[in-house]
């Protein structure tokens, strides 16, 4: 990762340089992926951690020209890729920085048609998410690294957030899903529900199908995995009738995954194994 670090940080540096003319460049921050068979080891396995490393970057906006507006995550916890798919999908500007969508007059979004009622709100929606980033500065846009305190990464904060990452990994209750008394069919959806796979709207979105992207049982809130099976008003009907009969006392959790580690550790203190 510390390479990954000085790749993203080091400007003009002529290792650098002599990497992105051998590989191309993915975005502003990382090179593309080696392909070939012969010579390209090294790099390889130092680019294999992107996603690790990325995962724990936050980057902070300068001018907006290394920040891709869509696919980084800049503005809030999640990128706004994901945060509004629907959006995404109309949008004739996918690989556009934050500076090449911003002009003196504010915010450019261009969309390939008109947009629906409830595609208005959604722009409202992302206009007001935008609202606290609307100045940029001169300065180049940086990264910083979450781990430490003073956002400086080290070898030593990149190791101990590896070690936490197996230990989290190691701990999840896969046996929830794998090893109870439930018909096959029943183990494999609730592993799509775990891994936040299962054909929703949004996931349906990001493969670049076009749907209203509403919840069809509340009509109030963006049909997501964990919303649709956890915290849609129709879905809480449901759940408060299994609890009742369970006669558990029980608070909804956030994600499928939270539900599950839940079970688990329920399961571990009355040690029963069944569901």
């Amino acid at each position: 990762m510390k390479w990954l670090w000085r790749f993203a940080s080091q400007e003009q540096a002529l290792w650098k340089e002599t990497i992105k003319a051998r590989f191309g460049m993915e975005n502003k921050w990382t090179t593309y992926m080696p392909t070939q068979p012969y010579g390209t080891g090294v790099w390889r396995s130092i680019r294999s951690q992107w996603i690790k490393f990325a995962n724990n970057c936050k980057i902070k906006v300068g001018n907006g020209g290394k920040t891709l507006f869509w696919e980084h995550v800049w503005a809030g916890q999640e990128t706004l890729k994901k945060k509004y798919p629907d959006l995404f999908n109309l949008s004739l500007q996918k690989v556009s920085t934050i500076r090449e969508m911003r002009d003196n007059q504010g915010w450019d979004l261009r969309f390939r048609r008109h947009l629906n009622d409830w595609e208005i709100n959604r722009v409202a929606d992302l206009l007001n998410t935008l609202e606290q980033y609307k100045d940029l500065t001169p300065n180049e846009d940086n990264l910083f690294w979450l781990p430490d305190k003073q956002d400086r990464f080290s070898v030593g904060s990149a190791y101990k957030t590896s070690q936490r990452s197996v230990s989290q990994s190691s701990g999840w209750p896969w046996k929830m899903i794998w090893k109870v008394k439930v018909p096959f069919k029943v183990a494999c959806f609730t592993w799509l529900l775990a891994k936040q796979a299962t054909l929703t709207q949004d996931n349906l979105m990001k493969r670049g199908r076009q749907f209203c992207s509403w919840c069809s049982f509340c009509e109030c809130e963006i049909e997501t995995i964990n919303h649709l099976f956890l915290h849609c008003r129709e879905t809480v009907k449901l759940w408060h009738i299994f609890i009742n009969l369970r006669g558990i006392s029980w608070t909804m959790p956030r994600s499928i995954k939270e539900a599950l580690a839940c079970w688990n550790r329920d399961r571990n203190q009355s040690g029963h194994r069944e569901r």
